[in-house]
């Protein structure tokens, strides 16, 4: 699910307030746009800004009683300033509590205030930071109480880089206004900008809370952002309820039923998506998604045929050639998962002709191909799917594995190297994929330094009975006896074939380790009594302990099964 943009910031929508202070509150445009700032420091809540345009603030009552509520104003912040404990003792009898005192109400905003206000709105909507910082600094200073200020000054301190004191500035306003949600909406873009998902997923849970007698936009907004970070922490089923809310909010917001559908999916309860993604497949522009994940509930179901038929469905619909690749290419690989190889080897083929461009569709393509055992047609098919994605590691690594199986090795061994510069030093398992390529490739080349070294950093990044074959024949060409010994000896414990067994047997005997080879030899003559070659090397370790009669018997049955060097033993 692609994860939804940060939403913009919303100004403050009140309550309507008292009548003895307040007249009924004027709001007119519950948004607030945001665009490109001029300057990377200069920005709003959110990451693309626009000049902030505030129309829908409180139109507050002209009160002239201006020195009364700076006193107030003013009593209220010593309190807030001074912890409850150190504040003056009262004159109650020994042994009372203390009471707790009590913040001042609401004062209204004075004529010459008010006019302040407008300024600051209008200097914040044009962008000029600093000057109405200034001017809502001298307001709060005045009028503490008055939450409005609060706001504005965090939108301010916000667009001039100044998060810590944007968050300040919001937590008084939540005080001051418990019941708003822009409070802890904003705070939640906050925490998102600095990368405090926990404080985020809070914050937005609390201002969705608080939204229920929002604005229908200004409460899809919010639960946009809940959205948001329950995606990021993979919270599908939180997910599926926060877009259950908004898809109340509009219902036939068709890309929000499929972004429900899947986060419904997601949450394992795919029969519960079914209805929204088959009302999805109605749309264009949500019909390729919402028929892949259909195909993909069907043949979670153990239901494969039915999602073949959900996507040739889809798939033959107008869509673009994009969309279509995408739905053969899926299409394919459920075909293949059911071992049908030439059926999908064709889906394919059709994704390719469907859309020229798409890597996945050579890559489809280069893979059943090289399933199929037609390995000419697969580098063909990864040699495309190169060319389209040249910094595509994972194609470049399979263009040089099938090189290898075509016996190409010096290009192999080229692109496997290029492949190791471009894998990240974390994914071991490409790494010794690429490692072991170019490894082997050295290896038939002759280069067998070349080939222990890779081989060495292969086995390094993800061990295997395979690897440590090859690190042990590279080890022996080098006549370096005790490694190829070990290398041969991992190879058995991690797979026991007979080509490693054979291979360690040879080692032993080249190391003169003659008794430790003749277990060794005559494991895979038990297991495979026409293997002539280990006849053969189970004769010379006979040999050497001085068991000749045992030894002629082994070299008789390797001449006779062909072994042509075992003749000068029995003369």
């Amino acid at each position: 699910m692609n994860t939804p943009p940060l939403p913009s910031l919303l100004a403050p929508a009140f309550p309507a307030p008292a009548r003895s202070f307040w007249r009924r509150a004027a709001l007119t445009s519950l948004t607030l746009a945001l665009a490109a700032a001029p300057l990377a420091q200069a920005q709003t809540m959110v990451d693309t800004l626009q000049t902030i345009n505030i129309s829908n603030t409180l139109d507050q009552q002209n009160v002239s009683s201006g020195q009364a509520a700076l006193d107030r104003a003013r009593a209220l912040q010593t309190q807030l300033t001074q912890p409850a404990a150190q504040a003056a003792p009262t004159s109650a009898a020994p042994g009372a509590a203390n009471p707790v005192p009590t913040a001042p109400a609401a004062t209204p905003l004075t004529d010459a205030q008010s006019a302040k206000l407008k300024t600051a709105k209008t200097l914040l909507s044009q962008s000029k930071w600093s000057e109405a910082r200034a001017i809502y600094e001298e307001l709060i200073a005045e009028n503490y109480q008055q939450p409005e200020p609060h706001f504005g000054l965090a939108l301010s301190l916000f667009s001039l880089g100044d998060l810590t004191g944007a968050r300040f500035e919001l937590n008084q306003f939540v005080a001051l206004a418990p019941n708003s949600f822009e409070g802890p909406y904003n705070l939640g873009i906050i925490a998102s900008r600095n990368q405090e998902y926990d404080e985020a997923l809070k914050q937005f849970t609390a201002a969705a809370a608080l939204s229920a007698q929002a604005t229908p936009a200004a409460r899809r907004q919010v639960l946009e952002a809940l959205a948001g970070e329950q995606n990021r922490r993979q919270d599908y089923a939180g997910l599926s309820s926060t877009l259950s809310a908004a898809l109340a909010i509009d219902p036939n917001d068709v890309n929000l039923q499929y972004r429900l559908g899947q986060a419904v999916a997601l949450s394992a309860n795919g029969a519960g998506a079914l209805p929204l993604l088959y009302a999805a497949l109605q749309n264009d522009a949500t019909r390729p998604g919402a028929a892949l994940l259909i195909a993909d509930i069907y043949a979670k179901q153990q239901l494969p045929d039915r999602a073949v038929r959900e996507l040739d469905n889809a798939a033959g619909q107008f869509m673009s050639g994009t969309d279509r690749a995408r739905l053969l290419v899926r299409k394919a690989q459920l075909l293949e998962g059911q071992k049908l190889l030439k059926p999908a080897v064709q889906a394919a083929q059709e994704a390719v002709k469907s859309d020229s461009r798409s890597v996945s569709a050579y890559a489809a393509l280069g893979g059943l191909l090289a399933s199929s055992g037609d390995l000419g047609g697969s580098a063909d098919a990864w040699k495309k799917a190169v060319q389209l994605d040249p910094k595509n590691a994972s194609v470049l690594l399979n263009l040089a594995a099938v090189q290898l199986a075509l016996g190409q090795n010096p290009e192999a061994r080229h692109n496997a190297a290029v492949t190791l510069t471009m894998t990240p030093s974390d994914d071991n398992a490409a790494l010794a994929r690429a490692a072991f390529v170019q490894g082997v490739a050295a290896y038939r080349l002759k280069d067998y330094a070349a080939a222990a070294k890779a081989l060495d950093l292969s086995a390094a990044k993800q061990a295997s009975a395979e690897t440590s074959l090859w690190l042990g024949l590279s080890r022996y060409a080098l006549k370096d006896y005790p490694a190829a010994i070990t290398a041969l000896t991992n190879s058995v414990q991690l797979g026991s074939t007979l080509t490693a067994r054979l291979n360690l047997g040879a080692a032993l005997l080249a190391a003169g380790r003659f008794a430790e080879a003749e277990p060794t030899l005559r494991s895979v003559v038990v297991e495979d009594p026409k293997n002539a070659a280990a006849w053969y090397q189970l004769g010379l370790s006979r040999k050497a302990q001085g068991k000749d009669a045992e030894a002629r018997t082994s070299f008789a049955t390797a001449v006779k099964l062909g072994y042509a060097p075992a003749n000068a033993e029995l003369k």
